[in-house]
């Protein structure tokens, strides 16, 4: 064989290993480039989903805070009005018996309650006795007729001289082990609130309480809008009696 021509063969297989291996490296530096394009893409990408996600929580948070503000508003201006309403209608109607029922009816829309009653004081037996109340049966009525300091979460306010809560009667020491605390879960009650109607100077007019079916505590709002009633009652109910 002439070892001119196999010299020659051999550069030119060489030569042609050599341009297809610069192809490859050509190919795989473009590759390596396309990788680490979409690696910055799929960053971006990441970062603009991230940014957006950041962006959607905080739409959220704050469409949340917008419409419990909203619902507060509406809260607030409701309750407002039941107060207002209150005062007008006593003065129309000159007798307390309907303000009473609306007093009722103002307590339990404020506070979400499914029950309510009020009560004023007899200043002979010093006893609460039910003047106007909503969705008791009549035994029920009749149990809570007339009630003396320490007795239930009404005379218990009476007695402290200041709003009792129960936010669960069956685990709760004013009822636990008494016969009112049966007359409750028949009824379907399961918490009370009591709040006191005491004249600006001190003294105790009456009580009106909210009842629900299910373990509850009413919040700082309510709780506020509910000793704003309890003071307009005890106007009324101070001007009822001169």
């Amino acid at each position: 064989m002439n070892s001119r021509y196999t010299t020659s063969q051999e550069s030119t297989m060489y030569q042609a290993l050599l341009d297809e291996n610069k192809l490859l490296a050509d190919e795989n530096n473009a590759l390596k480039e396309e990788v680490q394009r979409l690696r910055a893409c799929l960053a971006q990408a990441e970062g603009l989903e991230q940014t957006t996600g950041k962006i959607d929580q905080d739409y959220k948070k704050v469409e949340t805070t917008y419409s419990e503000r909203e619902k507060q508003l509406i809260f607030d201006l409701d309750a407002m009005t039941r107060l207002y309403k209150i005062s007008i209608l006593f003065v129309r109607e000159g007798s307390l018996e309907p303000v009473l029922v609306e007093i009722v009816d103002a307590a339990i829309a404020i506070s979400g309650a499914d029950f309510g009653n009020i009560q004023l004081l007899d200043p002979e037996s010093s006893e609460l006795k039910i003047v106007a109340s909503r969705g008791f049966p009549k035994w029920w009525l009749d149990f809570w007729n007339s009630v003396s300091v320490g007795k239930g979460t009404c005379g218990t306010a009476l007695g402290r001289k200041e709003r009792v809560i129960v936010e669960d009667v069956e685990q709760s020491p004013i009822f636990v082990g008494t016969p009112a605390l049966e007359i409750q879960l028949k009824a379907g009650i399961r918490a009370v609130q009591s709040t006191p109607i005491v004249s600006r100077s001190g003294k105790p007019l009456g009580m009106f309480s909210t009842q629900y079916k299910k373990p509850h505590k009413p919040d700082k709002d309510t709780l506020q809008m509910l000793d704003l009633l309890a003071l307009s009652a005890a106007d009324i109910i101070e001007r009822a009696s001169i």
